[in-house]
C-alpha cells in the first residue's frame, strides 16, 4: 500500500472498514488491521487523514429474484467445478458461503478467494450492481477453468513422453515451452540443431543417418543431469566423424610410382613390384583390391619409412599405430559402451583421425603382441586383416559395420616366428633382409647424406667423404642390420661441419672428411671386427646371424683324459647342444672313414667352446662347423682360417639347405 497516495486518483467506491488494531512504529510508519464492513460511495477524502472520508451508502439496485437465483446456482456450480480442477482455491470457501443468502455478499466472498490480479479486484469493488458482478465472476471463473484445463492437458501430454524415473522432465519441458515463447534457445538445443545440420549435409549411408537421428532423439530426451548424456553425445560425435563414404583418388601412373619409390628407398624390389602390381590390377579392373602386406626384417632396414613412401607414391593418406606390448583386445576392436570411459579401438580411431576410408594403414610391431586375461589382441586382428571379412568389420564401441576392404594395410615385424600362425596366414609376407656393407655404402651416398645435408642447410656437394671412410664408419662404428645408427653418425659428422662453419673454422667451400677428422668427430672405433685367426687344429670359423648383422664366430674344440663325456660352454642353446651331439655321434659312426682311433673318443672328454660367452647362441646351422672342428682335432689337420662354415648336418652326414646366408655374410 502506498504511504501517500494521490487522493484525486483514488476510487469513488471504497470499502468501509473498522480499525481493529493501530500500531505506530518507531520509524514513523503506522500499521493498521482493518475489517471490512460494506461497500460505500466516497463523497470527499480528508486531506490530512487518508484513513478517513465522507461516505454514503451505495445505490441500491433492483433485480429479478428468479434471475438472481439462477445466477447464484450457476455461480456455485462453476465454483465447485473450478475447485475440483484447480489446487489454487480451498474447499473452505464452500463452508464460508453456507447460510449466506445475499447475492452481493456471496460474490464478494468468492472474489476474495480467486487468483485475480490487483486491478481486477479493484474493478470488482467499483462494480456495485451485484447482478453484473456475478455475471463477470462467472465469466472469469470459466476463463480460469479453461486455463487450468489447458495447463492440465499440457501436463498430461508431457507425462506421456516421460520415463517414470525422469522426475524433473516436466519442469524441463515447461522451461523449454517458455523459452520458445520468448525466442530464447538453450545451448543443448543449439547443439542438436548443429548435429542435425551436419547429418543432413553429410554423405552418410542411410542406415548410419537413421542411427544418428535415433541417437540425437535419445540425446534430446535425456536429462542434463543424467550420466548417460555425455556417453550419448560422445557416441554421436564418433559416429558422425567417421569417414563412411570419403575416399581419395589413387595415383594410377605406374612409372611415377616406381620412380618415387626408387628415389626414397634402395633395393626392396619385391615390395616395389607388389605395389606396381596393385596399381596395374586397379587400372584394369577399376576396383580397389587392397593388399595386406607384412614386412618382415631386422630393425633399421626401412620398414616403417617404406610404408610412408608407399602412401606418398600412391597419393594416399597415411595413418600409423603401434601394437607392440598391447595386451587388451579392446585396444584393437574397442570397448562396449556400457563400460565407463569406453572408446573405439585403434583401427576406428585411426580412420577417424585420417578422415578417409582408403588410407595406407601401418600396424607396427605385430610380432610383439601379448595376451592375458583381458583377451588376445592377435585374434582381434584376424577380422581386421582378413580380406574376406574386413568389409564387415564391427567395432565394439561403434556397433555398426565399417568397410575396411578399401584400406591398404601394411604390417611390420622383426621375427616371423613370433607372429601367431592364424594371423600369419592372412598376411602377404615380404621379407626385408639386412643390408650388406656395400648396400649400406650405396644407401649412405644416395639417400642418407643428401637427406641429412638438406636437413642441416648445407650443400651435399660441399661434403666429401670417400667410400673407404664410409665403409670404416659402417664397420668400426656400427653394428646393425639396418642403417639407423649409420644415419645418426653421418648426422653427427654434418653437425660438426656446420658448427665449424658457423665458428669460421672452415674457410673453404669444400669440407673434406679424412681419417683424422673422422676420429675427431666420432671418437675411437666402437667395434673391432674379428681379426683373421691363424689356422689351428680344432678351430673352425662358423657364421652367425644376429639382430645386428652377420658375425664370424670361431668354434674351438679340445679333448683330454676322461670318460667320453661331452662338455659344452659359451651360452649355447638347446638346439646348438643337439647339433653338437649329432656331430659327435656322426663321427663315432664314421670313425673309420675319417681314420680316427675310436679309443680317443671313448677314453677322453670332449670340450666344445664358442667364445664370447656372455652372448647367447642357438640354432642348427653350426652343425657342419662343429663336425669339421672335431674331425680337425681328432685327425690333427688344420682347417683354412679363410673359410667359414654354416649349415645343419644330419646323422647320415647330409648338409641341409642354408638359411639367412645374406644376413650371415
Amino acid at each position: 500500500m502506498e504511504e501517500k497516495p494521490n487522493i484525486r486518483k483514488l476510487s469513488k467506491i471504497a470499502i468501509l472498514g473498522k480499525i481493529k488494531t493501530k500500531l505506530e512504529l518507531p520509524n514513523g510508519i503506522m500499521r493498521l488491521t482493518v475489517t471490512g464492513i460494506d461497500r460505500v460511495e466516497v463523497i470527499n477524502y480528508i486531506e490530512d487523514d487518508i484513513t478517513s472520508a465522507f461516505v454514503i451508502p451505495t445505490k441500491e439496485y433492483d433485480y429479478d429474484e428468479l434471475e438472481a437465483i439462477a445466477l447464484k446456482r450457476i455461480l456455485l456450480k462453476d465454483l465447485d467445478n473450478y475447485i475440483e480442477l484447480s489446487s489454487t482455491i480451498s474447499n473452505n470457501v464452500i463452508g464460508r458461503l453456507s447460510g449466506v443468502n445475499s447475492l452481493s455478499r456471496i460474490s464478494d466472498i468468492i472474489i476474495a478467494e480467486l487468483p485475480l490480479d490487483y486491478q481486477t479486484k479493484i474493478r470488482y469493488i467499483e462494480m456495485c450492481n451485484p447482478i453484473a458482478r456475478v455475471k463477470n465472476i462467472i465469466k472469469d471463473l470459466n476463463r480460469e477453468m479453461e486455463t487450468v484445463k489447458l495447463e492440465n492437458r499440457i501436463d498430461d501430454d508431457l507425462k506421456e513422453k516421460l520415463d517414470e524415473e525422469q522426475k524433473n522432465y516436466i519442469l524441463k519441458e515447461k522451461i523449454k515451452l517458455i523459452k520458445e515463447e520468448i525466442n530464447e534457445v538453450d545451448i543443448k538445443d543449439s547443439d542438436i540443431e548443429k548435429l542435425l545440420a551436419k547429418i543432413n549435409n553429410g554423405n552418410y549411408p542411410e542406415y548410419i543417418s537413421n542411427k544418428l537421428k535415433d541417437e540425437i532423439n535419445r540425446y534430446e530426451l535425456t536429462s542434463p543431469t543424467s550420466p548417460e548424456m555425455s556417453i550419448i553425445r560422445n557416441y554421436i560425435d564418433v559416429l558422425a566423424s567417421l569417414p563412411w563414404n570419403k575416399f581419395t583418388k589413387d595415383v594410377s601412373d605406374i612409372d611415377e610410382v616406381r620412380n618415387y619409390l626408387d628415389s626414397t628407398h634402395f633395393g626392396l624390389n619385391e615390395v616395389k613390384e607388389r605395389i606396381i602390381e596393385y596399381i596395374a590390377v586397379n587400372n584394369i579392373k577399376k576396383k580397389s583390391i587392397s593388399p595386406i602386406l607384412c614386412l618382415i626384417g631386422p630393425p633399421g632396414v626401412g620398414k616403417t619409412t617404406l610404408a610412408t613412401s608407399i602412401a606418398n607414391a600412391l597419393d594416399k593418406k597415411f595413418v600409423k599405430i603401434s601394437v607392440g606390448g598391447v595386451h587388451d583386445e579392446g585396444e584393437i576392436v574397442g570397448h562396449r559402451r556400457t563400460y565407463i570411459g569406453a572408446n573405439p579401438g585403434r583401427i576406428i580411431n585411426g580412420l577417424k583421425r585420417v578422415g578417409v576410408a582408403n588410407p595406407v594403414f601401418l600396424i607396427d610391431e605385430i610380432d610383439k603382441l601379448t595376451k592375458d586375461y583381458k583377451g588376445d589382441p592377435a585374434s582381434a586382428l584376424l577380422d581386421v586383416l582378413d580380406k574376406e571379412q574386413n568389409a564387415h568389420f564391427v567395432d565394439n564401441y561403434v556397433e555398426e559395420e565399417f568397410d575396411l576392404s578399401k584400406v591398404m594395410f601394411i604390417t611390420t615385424a622383426n621375427y616371423i616366428d613370433e607372429i601367431p600362425i592364424a594371423l600369419r596366414d592372412r598376411l602377404e609376407i615380404i621379407e626385408l633382409s639386412g643390408y650388406t656393407e656395400y648396400e649400406k655404402l650405396d644407401i649412405a651416398k644416395k639417400y642418407l647424406l643428401p637427406k641429412i645435408c638438406k636437413e642441416h642447410g648445407i650443400n651435399v656437394n660441399s661434403v666429401i667423404i670417400k667410400d673407404e671412410l664410409i665403409l670404416k664408419i659402417i664397420n668400426d662404428y656400427t653394428k646393425e642390420s639396418g642403417v639407423r645408427e649409420l644415419d645418426r653418425l653421418i648426422s653427427k659428422i654434418v653437425r660438426k661441419i656446420v658448427s665449424s662453419l658457423a665458428a669460421n673454422k672452415i674457410k673453404s667451400n669444400k669440407f673434406y672428411v679424412d681419417k683424422e677428422k673422422l676420429t675427431e668427430y666420432l671418437g675411437k672405433p666402437k667395434y673391432i671386427r674379428n681379426s683373421k685367426i691363424k689356422s689351428i687344429v680344432g678351430v673352425v670359423n662358423g657364421l652367425a646371424y644376429t639382430p645386428y648383422g652377420g658375425e664370424v664366430i670361431p668354434i674351438e674344440v679340445n679333448y683330454f683324459k676322461g670318460k667320453g663325456e661331452l662338455i659344452l660352454t659359451g651360452s649355447l642353446g638347446n638346439i646348438m647342444k643337439e647339433s653338437a651331439l649329432v656331430a659327435i655321434n656322426y663321427i663315432k659312426a664314421n670313425y673309420k672313414h675319417f681314420n680316427i682311433d675310436y679309443k680317443i673318443l671313448e677314453e677322453n672328454d670332449i670340450h666344445i667352446h664358442v667364445p664370447d660367452g656372455a652372448v647367447s647362441k642357438d640354432g642348427p646351422s653350426a652343425g657342419i662347423a662343429l663336425t669339421t672342428a672335431l674331425v680337425s682335432l681328432f685327425t690333427n689337420k688344420k682347417v683354412n682360417a679363410d673359410i667359414a662354415l654354416t649349415g645343419e648336418i644330419t646323422l647320415r652326414g647330409n648338409v641341409l639347405s642354408i638359411g639367412g646366408l645374406k644376413e650371415k655374410s
